[in-house]
């Protein structure tokens, strides 16, 4: 279904939005020109979803941040069931502790040394 049929017939479209707070400037452009006014900005200025509900997955946010700190879509069958999943570095997690999009830099697999 796509975010047009959905508003048009009030039913609730289903995205993920994704807000990376260490790589935002603070420029609040997706909070102004968000079409919905789902997004505000805290204290510090960072983007939120105050009314996620309201959201239509148009993507106007992520395309106008300037430091890719937005990602909108619609959530895998697999995101669904994340909440049953183990906590990343726990056993039967697939994920590392240390696993975060501030990360950059590739680590080296076991027994390899990081030769700078």
């Amino acid at each position: 279904m796509s975010a047009k049929k959905a508003s048009a017939k009030g039913d609730k479209v289903e995205s993920k939005v994704s807000l990376y707070h260490a790589w935002c400037k603070r420029c609040g452009n997706c909070v102004a020109f968000c079409p919905r006014k789902v997004l505000e900005s805290d204290e510090w200025g960072y983007p939120y979803q105050a009314q996620p509900e309201r959201c239509i997955a148009c993507g106007l946010c992520e395309k106008l941040c300037p430091d890719f700190a937005i990602t909108v879509g619609k959530p895998t069958d697999g995101e669904k069931e994340k909440k049953n999943a183990p906590s990343p570095g726990t056993p039967g997690s697939n994920v590392s502790p240390n696993h975060s999009p501030e990360r950059l830099a590739p680590m080296a697999a076991d027994g390899e040394e990081n030769g700078a």
